[in-house]
C-alpha cells in the first residue's frame, strides 16, 4: 500500500507538472484547479478538496521530501497494521488534516501529504506505546527517538520558516494518534474502536461548523487571480500562433469559440453572482471580464468574415479592457495587488 501511496503521488505530480509547464514551483492557479484546499472553495460547496489536497505538491523539492518520509515510514508502520488500517489511518489522518488547515487559515491553499505523513508517524507512536512490552527495548528506544526526533525537528522547521502549514502538521500527527491507537484495538475491542470514531467524526463536524469561510471581497478577488492569468495566457498563446502562421483563421476561431469564450462566460457568471449580493470588487472585476469578452467576440468575427475594422475593435476592446483592470490593480494596497496578464 505505501508503494501505491507514493507511486500515485508521483503521478498526480507528475500530470501537474506537466499541466502548469513548470515542475520546480507549481503556480497557486493550477493548485486550485487540480483540488487544492482553498477555504473560499472547500467550505462553500466542494469538501472533496479536504481529500485532494493531500495529493497534491508545490514543486520537486516538496513532492521529493514528502515521498522520501513517507517511503521510509510507511512500509514499517504498514506492516505493524496491516494495509487496510494502514490505509485508512493515512486517508483519516490526511482528511482531518486538511480540515485543520482550513480551520486556522481560510485565505491560503494548502495542498501536500505531509500532514498524513505526520498522522503514519502518530500511529506508530501509538502502537509504540500499547506494544511496548512486545518490543525488544533497544528497538523500542531506536524507533521511539526515531519518531519522535522527526515530528520535533519537522514542527520547529515548520514554525521557523514561513509558508509552511504546521496547523497541518499538528491536526495530522493528532489525528495519527488517535487513529493509531484506535487500530491497535481493532478486532479486539470493536466497541471501543466505534466509540471513538463517533468521537473522531463529532470533533470533525465541529471543526468544519466553526469554520467560516472567507470574506466575499476576498474570495472574489482570490477566485479572479486564479483563473485570470490562465485565460489570459492561453488568449495570448493563440494570438501568437495565428501571427506566426502555426494556427489558421479557422483553427483560431474554433479556440476562441471552443474554449476561451466558454471559460470568460463562466468566469463572468461568477463574478455577475457575486456583484448581484453588493460585492462592489466583483462589479469592477465584472466590467474588465466583459470587455475582453467583447473583445474575443469582436475577434472571432473579425476570423470568420475577414474584415479588418472586427480586428481593430478588438484590439480597442482590449486596451479598454487592460485600462479597466489597471485602475482596479491601482485601488488596492500595495501588498494586495496580485499580477495578472
Amino acid at each position: 500500500m505505501t508503494r501505491w501511496l507514493v507511486a500515485v503521488n508521483l503521478l498526480a505530480f507528475l500530470a501537474l507538472a506537466v499541466s502548469a509547464g513548470s515542475a520546480i514551483q507549481i503556480p497557486s492557479a493550477s493548485l486550485i484547479t487540480w483540488g487544492g484546499n482553498d477555504g473560499s472553495l472547500t467550505l462553500t460547496g466542494e469538501p472533496w478538496r479536504l481529500l485532494s489536497s493531500v495529493f497534491l505538491h508545490g514543486g520537486l523539492l516538496h513532492v521529493g521530501l514528502n515521498m522520501l518520509a513517507l517511503y521510509q515510514a510507511g512500509q514499517l508502520v504498514e506492516r505493524m497494521y496491516r494495509p487496510g488500517r494502514f490505509l485508512a489511518i493515512y486517508l483519516g489522518a490526511g482528511t482531518l488534516a486538511s480540515l485543520v488547515s482550513v480551520w486556522w487559515r481560510q485565505d491560503v491553499v494548502s495542498i501536500g501529504a505531509s500532514g498524513a505523513i505526520f498522522g503514519v508517524f502518530g500511529a506508530l507512536l501509538s502502537y509504540l506505546a500499547v506494544h511496548r512490552h512486545r518490543l525488544e527495548p533497544a528497538m523500542y528506544r531506536r524507533l521511539r527517538t526515531m519518531t519522535l526526533s522527526f515530528v520535533g525537528y519537522s514542527l520547529l522547521l515548520g514554525f521557523a520558516i514561513p509558508g509552511v502549514d504546521n496547523a497541518a502538521h499538528v491536526g495530522g500527527l493528532l489525528a495519527g494518534l488517535v487513529l493509531g491507537w484506535l487500530g491497535c484495538q481493532w478486532p479486539g475491542r470493536k466497541a471501543i474502536v466505534a466509540g471513538g470514531l463517533a468521537v473522531v467524526l463529532m470533533v470533525a463536524l465541529v471543526l468544519w461548523s466553526a469554520t467560516e469561510p472567507p470574506s466575499m471581497p476576498w474570495r472574489t478577488r482570490h477566485e479572479f487571480s486564479a483563473l485570470q492569468p490562465l485565460l489570459a495566457a492561453r488568449q495570448q498563446e493563440v494570438m501568437e500562433a495565428l501571427a506566426e502562421g502555426r494556427l489558421g483563421r479557422e483553427e483560431a476561431g474554433a479556440i476562441i469559440d471552443g474554449e476561451l469564450k466558454i471559460n470568460w462566460d463562466q468566469l463572468i457568471d461568477r463574478l455577475r453572482q457575486q456583484a448581484a449580493v453588493g460585492d462592489s470588487e466583483a462589479e469592477r472585476l465584472l466590467e474588465y471580464a466583459q470587455l475582453e469578452r467583447s473583445a474575443l467576440e469582436a475577434l472571432a468575427l473579425g476570423l470568420k468574415t475577414g474584415h479588418a475594422g472586427w480586428v481593430t475593435t478588438a484590439a480597442t476592446l482590449r486596451v479598454e479592457a487592460n485600462r479597466a483592470l489597471q485602475s482596479y490593480l491601482d485601488s488596492l494596497p500595495e501588498s494586495e495587488r496580485a499580477p495578472a496578464r
